[in-house]
């Protein structure tokens, strides 16, 4: 067995989505499983959670086909749109592709007039983003034959905090865009709400909400959530235990030197298994419980640890990279980035284990 594992619960994924159901005004829920589901893994986690929400989110085409070929049959949205030349494979493994651009709209209407039934697609509405998305005032979108629209999204900009355009703005705005299109008289669904949103906000649930980093427990704010429970936990073993002087140098450049006898650990997981450089001589991994600092430069495959104050370590001792809400924020902090960030970047050959 590799000494670095992903821990995957499934069961607690079933349990947030059930409380993300209880806690959405909302008919119709779409889970969010783009990047390899946040990094758990899209199909095992589509596989567990398909019963339990309306529609899937993902990024890309492919990553849409992915999950046809293996067998899920839940209605699939292709978040970011697609390109010229995708449009064929979008009829052919039924995925639903958001639409963002007049000739977007010209192709897909082709194909689904060659095709001898209608493509259905969502209209990206842009709110305040400045992303993709047709604008929210005066929309200038073509209604065609060869498609049917489903629903119409847009995507809330700071849900999780006080930044611009505030939520309450943003709404108004889809809602102005949906009157514009007379998406209500047309039967399309109209959707707004992240996780963020539908924590926060639920006067903008409206038809659909659309729940990312909350499917994985993790809370979409630096704030813990005790009610939803981490999908994921990833743990490794210390294969080296070594005593050192006062004034060593460790790692790379030896840009950290010990200020005192000091006993290292080092264990298998580095950047490229989705430790953040960032995190040299500032993060913390977890042994029996205590929080332990990384010392020196994190490396590709390895990072070194100070355990000396934690009582009768061994080689093979367990170290928890993160485990809970908090260690999670505690360590996005400390590299300056985000929970997603660190999810998302866990690398291929730490080895998932799902659990139920």
């Amino acid at each position: 067995m590799r000494p670095t594992l992903a821990h995957i619960n499934l069961r607690n994924l079933r349990e947030n989505i059930k409380k993300l159901r209880e806690l959405s005004r909302a008919t119709y829920m779409m889970g969010i499983i783009k990047a390899q589901a946040y990094g758990h893994g899209a199909v095992r986690v589509a596989e567990a959670s398909q019963d339990l929400v309306d529609y899937f989110g993902v990024a890309t085409v492919a990553e849409g086909i992915e999950l046809r070929k293996w067998g899920i049959g839940k209605p699939i949205a292709v978040l970011g749109g697609f390109y010229p030349g995708e449009e064929e494979a979008l009829l052919d493994y039924d995925l639903e592709p958001a639409l963002f651009s007049r000739e977007q709209v010209k192709l897909l209407s082709l194909a689904g007039k060659r095709g001898g039934k209608p493509a259905r697609a969502h209209i990206k509405i842009d709110t305040g983003l400045g992303r993709l998305g047709f604008p929210w005032k005066n929309p200038d979108f073509p209604w065609v034959d060869g498609i049917e629209i489903v629903s119409a999204f847009t995507t809330l900009s700071a849900a999780d905090n006080n930044g611009k355009p505030s939520v309450e703005e943003q709404h108004r705005r889809m809602m102005a865009a949906a009157e514009a299109l007379a998406l209500k008289r047309r039967g399309v669904m109209i959707s707004i709400a992240n996780s963020a949103g539908l924590i926060l906000h639920p006067e903008v649930h409206e038809d659909m909400v659309r729940p990312g980093i909350l499917l994985y427990g993790v809370p979409p704010f630096p704030r813990p959530l005790p009610e939803f429970k981490m999908v994921m936990s990833v743990r490794t073993r210390i294969i080296s235990l070594k005593t050192v002087p006062r004034g060593t140098p460790l790692g790379y450049g030896g840009s950290f030197v010990t200020s005192r006898r000091s006993l290292i650990a080092t264990v298998p997981l580095g950047y490229y298994d989705g430790v953040p450089r960032a995190l040299s001589s500032r993060g913390w991994m977890w042994v029996r419980g205590k929080a332990v600092p990384i010392v020196g430069r994190v490396s590709m495959d390895l990072t070194l640890l100070d355990v000396t104050d934690v009582e009768g370590v061994k080689e093979d001792e367990e170290v928890v990279f993160f485990s809970t809400q908090e260690q999670i924020w505690e360590l996005a902090r400390a590299a300056g980035t985000i929970p997603y960030e660190i999810l998302c970047k866990i690398g291929e050959r730490v080895l998932r284990i799902y659990h139920d």
